[in-house]
């Protein structure tokens, strides 16, 4: 009769212990993370209709936000630093810490901004958290900036200046944290 009761006791404590309950603080975020918030994207001219100089007049659609971001309408107060990412790409899953440290180190005096290039919503806002990626990125599903900026793989890093000139194009890893937040802040900041 003990163990039958002891059985009992244990049996609803593992059930009530193991319920999901969604009112903890942070529970939006789903196992597969669809639901994690991605940053908020910067305002832009959507009527821009001209490239500025290399930045493409390309609107893309906020990863996990409704609203639209026109690349070339982009405010020209600070460099920028463009990456194109994707959640299949394994280089870009190594290169996040990278990422994660110049944004940290650098983001009061350059803007960051990541372009999810043929990859799905869901899977790419799932990398984004898994990756912890600290800034916005747009989509770019069908590959509409292909030829704008020729690419043929991935990743591709754009660091580009206040006038909209491509200071440097990395096809591929772009370093160690410390190697790329030197590279970003030589090139954009101490120019």
């Amino acid at each position: 009769m003990k163990a039958k009761i002891l059985f009992i006791i244990l049996s609803t404590v593992l059930v009530v212990g193991c319920s999901n309950n969604t009112t903890v603080r942070g529970s939006f975020i789903e196992n597969n993370a669809t639901n994690y918030l991605m940053p908020k994207c910067p305002k832009s001219d959507l009527t821009v209709i001209k490239p500025k100089n290399q930045i493409a007049p390309a609107v893309l659609e906020c990863l996990g936000h409704d609203e639209f971001v026109n690349l070339a309408g982009l405010p020209d107060d600070r460099p920028l630093v463009i990456s194109f990412w994707a959640s299949w790409c394994t280089v870009c899953a190594d290169d996040a810490v990278s990422f994660n440290a110049a944004f940290k180190k650098l983001s009061s005096q350059v803007n960051f901004l990541g372009i999810a290039y043929q990859d799905e919503e869901k899977k790419s806002i799932a990398a984004a958290y898994k990756w912890q990626l600290p800034f916005p990125s747009v989509q770019d599903p069908r590959s509409f900036l292909r030829e704008f900026y020729a690419i043929n793989g991935l990743p591709v890093t754009l660091l580009i200046n206040k006038d909209g000139e491509i200071i440097e194009r990395i096809a591929g890893p772009i370093g160690s944290p410390e190697d790329f937040t030197n590279r970003v802040s030589g090139k954009l900041i101490s120019y």
